[in-house]
């Protein structure tokens, strides 16, 4: 996987990016890349020390369901607004308005943005089964293992 590196404390603004990747490093935990990952970025400065990114991504990833362990599609299109400061500045900020992104501005790489913009936006719980067929599934499951069974008849 070849980076992306950018040097955000030099150059003409707006800075335009338009990639579509096929492996990301940093995505092996959500899952496998099933569609290329099609980023449409626009980098703009807002002031000495800010930066702005605004665009949209969209993948697809293959992951395992949560509650069945089958292998699910999630299809991620979102767009993203965030800041970007220099990593200096990360202990020392204030909570703002903007969600933002630290990195070193002189070898700024689009791909850690763009794997935390992923990240962010993942889901946190993936399950390609509804409520309803799980009961189905426990329904057909006649043979149930009750340790307490015979504890309950006692009771009653």
């Amino acid at each position: 996987m070849k980076h992306t590196l950018l040097n955000l404390n030099e150059g003409s603004f707006p800075i335009h990016v338009d990639k579509k990747f096929t492996d990301l490093e940093g995505l092996e935990a959500l899952g496998a890349i099933k569609d290329p990952l099609t980023v449409k970025l626009s980098i703009e400065k807002f002031s000495k020390i800010l930066f702005l990114a605004k665009g949209n991504m969209s993948v697809t990833l293959e992951s395992d369901c949560q509650t069945c362990f089958k292998k699910t599609l999630i299809k991620l299109n979102f767009k993203t607004d965030v800041g970007i400061k220099d990593i200096r500045y990360e202990n020392i900020d204030r909570k703002g308005p903007l969600d933002i992104h630290y990195q070193d501005l002189e070898n700024f790489n689009i791909n850690d943005l763009v794997s935390e913009e992923i990240y962010l936006n993942f889901p946190s719980i993936v399950t390609c089964c509804t409520i309803e067929s799980n009961e189905k599934l426990e329904e057909k499951s006649f043979n149930k293992i009750r340790p307490f069974q015979k504890i309950r008849d006692l009771i009653k």
